[in-house]
């Protein structure tokens, strides 16, 4: 009898043609350098390095132990969708419990939200850098992003006059990250007014990630459409994530607030794919969100660690010969021009470099084209300050060629 020769799946056009990110190939090598007990210093993870904040985690216990581990809504716990709300009317907003829907995490939320407002024929302005996953979500809802590049000498932050030039009369979409991530720009409160007026003239729905909004630095207040909701509410999704606010990324929880039909529609997506969020990560993120002062505590003392962490990285890399590193508004990346230093090292493109100098220099960076510019290098300061020094150290050596 004759066997049949095994042939492989057909993948479908969306499947075949998600680009791998460029990142892949240094975490496959931080891998196998660790597993042959290498000593590397990884500041590519973006993730705090700080626990989850003890009175989250009790939250978190006593609703295993109260037995809330069945199905919850949809759109999440009726008291945590409430407590979001009232995050938003706390900045003036005046949003309901319909307005918000909770997923597992923020990534959940902008892909729904990709998902059930941008189709085929439709274009999406993406600031670049830009967050890894922006231009495959949009991608993946049959829409095209269109890249419109941030200026450097502005920071990188937002900019009207930088996103005109790049719409047509195919723009559907926006999508806004604030602070950035990899630069850590964060957008200006009368450069963000100035955006929302133009896209609410286009009809340009606006996505508006924020889920570094609470880690800025010398005193800079966080721009974010809720101040002006009354205004804009028809036309802005905003979303949000307890992950790095409360260090709960494997926790797995994030929400967005938008328009009721835009949410109605996003729980109908997410009732066939998640259906709900964890209900013990809900039942803590609920606890993050309404123990208010206990919330703050925790907050301010990660900030305040990440504001020595950024001054650390930043002076450490603009001390080298051919690096120049901004420091960031906000989150906790450092974004350095290294394209001075390809030659020297012999690599091509920032991809190229991120890799020779995990083999050699034994530090983990994300190459710059992963976020759309390939003559950045991204470095995270979610790390040990011993870590950092180590890898502030490392990097200049393998910068002289050592």
């Amino acid at each position: 009898m004759r066997v049949p020769v095994p042939t492989a799946p057909r993948l479908t056009r969306r499947a075949r043609e998600i680009r791998p990110s460029p990142t892949l190939a240094v975490s496959r090598t931080l891998a196998d350098l660790r597993r042959r007990g290498v000593d590397v210093v990884d500041l590519g993870v973006g993730e705090p390095d700080f626990p989850t904040p003890r009175f989250v985690k009790e939250a978190g216990i006593e609703a295993i132990e109260a037995d809330r581990t069945r199905y919850t809504e949809t759109p999440g716990e009726p008291a945590l969708r409430e407590a979001i709300a009232e995050k938003f009317r706390r900045r003036g907003a005046d949003a309901e419990p319909s307005q918000v829907i909770v997923t597992a995490g923020g990534k959940q939320a902008l892909f729904e939200a990709c998902q059930v407002l941008f189709e085929e024929g439709d274009e999406v302005l993406v600031p670049a850098p830009y967050w890894v996953s922006f231009p495959e979500m949009i991608r993946l809802s049959g829409a095209t992003p269109v890249f419109a590049p941030s200026r450097r000498e502005n920071g990188f932050r937002p900019a009207l006059d930088d996103l005109i030039p790049a719409f047509s009369e195919r723009t559907r979409g926006l999508i806004l990250n604030s602070p950035n991530n990899p630069t850590g720009a964060a957008i200006e409160e009368g450069e963000l007014a100035r955006i929302l007026a133009w896209t609410k003239e286009r009809r340009i729905f606006v996505l508006y990630d924020e889920c570094y909004e609470l880690f800025l630095y010398d005193g800079r207040r966080h721009a974010s459409p809720a101040d002006d909701w009354a205004a804009h509410a028809d036309h802005v999704l905003i979303s949000g994530a307890a992950s790095k606010t409360f260090a709960m990324t494997g926790w797995r929880l994030g929400w967005a607030v938008a328009p009721k039909d835009v949410i109605a529609a996003m729980s109908g997506y997410q009732s066939h794919s998640t259906s709900n969020a964890s209900s013990i990560s809900q039942a803590a993120a609920l606890a993050a969100l309404t123990e208010l002062e206990r919330a703050k505590e925790s907050v301010d003392a990660m900030l305040a660690e990440y504001a020595l962490r950024r001054k650390l990285v930043t002076a450490a890399l603009n001390a080298v010969p051919g690096v120049e590193c901004p420091a960031p508004d906000g989150a906790f990346y450092a974004f350095a021009d290294v394209s001075a230093l390809f030659p020297r090292s012999g690599a091509a493109g920032s991809e190229e470099f991120s890799q020779l100098l995990l083999e050699r220099g034994r530090v983990a960076s994300v190459p710059g084209i992963a976020f759309g510019d390939d003559r950045y290098i991204r470095f995270s300061f979610a790390a040990a300050r011993e870590e950092i020094e180590k890898g502030m150290e490392r990097f200049a050596e393998f910068a002289r060629g050592r």
